[in-house]
């Protein structure tokens, strides 16, 4: 027989799902009904201008849909479309897309040739010239002397830390800080402040050393120091975990104003500081850790991951004077030391400038995908700094994150929503978190963008919320 599959077609995606989406909205419309026997490949692609194959593909795709049967000798038929079959289609999981997902949900830096260059670069000149101790040293615990001196000056020029060498460790990335710090100063049962949206990875290490979360309110710079005093009277917690710089996920930076309120609240409820300031290199000069207010309260964790490569785990903690002692044993029961030659490629970045540039570097790249994100999506209600590795984007009515989550993965792309964030059991808010990084071809982050702009401003699929 023939069809006309024309006015159901669609431009976007490959061409075999397009015919196959057609051929189930001509059955939709009435205009194929149950036992009508389809045209042969080579005819249906003749007519619509495609090769056999994507026919094929098409035919494929319709069967696994539930839309038609294929019998062996006398063709493809329209199958009867009964509720069961129609639900099993709409609450399944084929992607619509050959290609792997577009990665919007990971925060990444951009890694462009030039950074893999400098890494392979220093690889070598390090093959040379690396000191013996590089490769046999096992202590000091705290890492080698002269990582820690350069270390030290680094983080009192470039990000306000303050601390002699002596209050540095040198740990593998600024989970594991995070880790050493926390466990140092809290016990099992203790309770930990946070902002009301946090980092996944501090929630996964409140399970992990079984101390309590709660989440205090949140507001465009982050924590609200009125709310942080209310829980202090109420709750007497053992300390603050808190990221001032481009909050993960909603990117809230405290203003210097917003950090003497806090720093003022901790120092008059004498409440220990863990501030992770991981992505103090993606602002430009100008910010002030909290940890500068109360230096004998605080421990600072930072580290080189988010500007430089992600795979160079080079950590910084400052810890107060006095509490060394407390954090080598767990750097020692954890790691032993930090991987010595990692530390020596850091050296190096920091010496010679490599550091500053790739931060500097890194902050255009974001910057760019920044101002493509605004383009393609500006007309939603979007929250962002200018050199965030994301965007935190409030949903149109129509859609929850858990439904648009789903769909998107449907369109080929992953994007993250509030709930891996949430400290408390509330309702979460109607939001997502696109990353920008992950994606090093900016075609890519642009195709993807793109899908995720068509879906924001389509309703969801009328029968979405039979997945619930």
């Amino acid at each position: 027989m023939t069809i006309d599959l024309t006015p159901y077609l669609s431009d976007t995606g490959p061409k075999y799902l397009a015919i196959a989406r057609a051929l189930s909205e001509a059955v939709r419309q009435g205009e194929l009904v149950p036992g009508t026997r389809l045209p042969p490949h080579r005819q249906l692609a003749e007519s619509l201008g495609v090769s056999v194959q994507t026919v094929s593909r098409a035919y494929a795709q319709a069967e696994k849909m539930g839309l038609v049967q294929a019998r062996v000798g006398s063709g493809t038929w329209i199958n009867a479309l009964d509720d069961a079959k129609e639900s099993a289609y709409l609450r399944g999981h084929e992607p619509r897309h050959e290609s792997p997902l577009i990665d919007l949900s990971i925060a990444h830096p951009v890694c462009p040739p030039s950074h893999h260059l400098r890494f392979r670069q220093t690889l070598a000149e390090l093959a040379e010239q690396a000191s013996p101790e590089v490769i046999s040293a096992c202590r000091p615990i705290a890492g080698l002397a002269h990582q820690r001196e350069r270390a030290s000056a680094w983080l009192q020029s470039r990000l306000h830390v303050p601390g002699e060498m002596d209050d540095r460790v040198l740990c593998n990335g600024a989970a594991h800080g995070l880790m050493l710090a926390i466990s140092s100063v809290v016990q099992h049962g203790d309770l930990v402040l946070t902002e009301a949206l946090t980092d996944h990875g501090l929630i996964a290490l409140s399970r992990t050393l079984g101390f309590q979360l709660r989440g205090i309110a949140i507001d465009a710079e982050g924590l609200i120091p009125e709310a942080l005093e209310l829980a202090c009277q109420r709750f007497k917690p053992r300390a603050l975990y808190l990221t001032p710089t481009q909050l993960n996920p909603t990117g809230a930076t405290m203003s210097e104003a917003r950090r003497d309120a806090v720093a003022e609240v901790l120092a008059r409820h004498r409440m220990w500081l863990i501030e992770d300031d991981v992505h103090a290199l993606l602002e430009a000069p100008g910010f002030t850790p909290v940890a500068s207010r109360i230096p004998q309260l605080s421990f600072h964790v930072t580290s080189l991951t988010k500007v430089t490569v992600p795979g160079l785990r080079a950590g910084y903690l400052t810890v107060p004077r006095g509490q060394l002692h407390h954090v080598l044993p767990r750097m020692r029961a954890t790691t032993w030391m930090a991987t010595p030659l990692v530390f020596e490629i850091a050296d190096r970045w920091l010496a010679d400038g490599t550091v500053e540039a790739m931060a500097a570097e890194q902050r255009t790249l974001i910057g760019e995908r920044q101002q493509l994100t605004r383009r393609l999506l500006g007309h939603h209600a979007l929250e962002s700094r200018p050199t965030s590795l994301h965007v935190w984007i409030s949903l149109p009515d129509a859609w929850r994150a858990e439904e648009l989550q789903q769909q998107a993965e449907q369109e080929g792309l992953a994007i993250t929503t509030a709930v891996p964030f949430m400290v408390e059991q509330t309702p979460p808010p109607r939001r997502i978190r696109v990353s920008l990084g992950a994606e090093q071809d900016i075609a890519r982050l642009e195709e993807g963008l793109k899908r995720l702009a068509v879906l924001l401003d389509e309703a969801p699929p009328p029968m979405m919320q039979i997945v619930y």
